[in-house]
């Protein structure tokens, strides 16, 4: 027996920990450096002495929101290419009883690349839906 095949995790060196993780937690970060920018500025400029305005106080107000919107969607969009080329590099890995897996910690690599994808999938579609309101809902609507 090789010694890669003796390691209980033997794709480990295909895809590295800060990718796993940047994968699993990329763009809920995004997300959220989203919806709390996005909100300071529009609630800023929309609220500034506790009464609500029908326009923002600020020139650039949704340009501003978009240009966030569309960073932090292109932050997402590469923690989910990062989770789903972890994926495709982990194919390899082999399979195991659950209790196995358990145990030794077989299948994490492909487990944490497998629920990336997932993560980044839902939280990007709210991604697009924050970016769809600028369009469609008034700064201070």
């Amino acid at each position: 027996m090789t010694a890669a095949a003796e390691h209980p995790a033997p794709v480990r060196h295909m895809v590295g920990l800060p990718a796993l993780w940047f994968g699993l937690f990329g763009a809920p970060v995004a997300w959220t450096i989203q919806e709390l920018a996005s909100s300071a500025v529009i609630g800023h400029s929309c609220f500034p002495h506790w009464r609500p305005l029908a326009l923002p106080s600020i020139a650039g107000t949704w340009v501003i929101a978009l240009v966030v919107s569309i960073l932090t969607l292109g932050l997402g969009a590469a923690a989910a290419l990062v989770a789903w080329r972890s994926w495709q590099r982990t194919r390899t890995s082999r399979g195991a009883d659950a209790t196995r897996q358990a145990e030794v910690g077989e299948g994490r690599a492909r487990f944490m690349a497998l629920s990336g994808i997932i993560v980044s999938g839902l939280v990007l579609y709210n991604m697009i839906l924050n970016l769809l309101v600028l369009f469609f809902v008034p700064a201070c609507g």
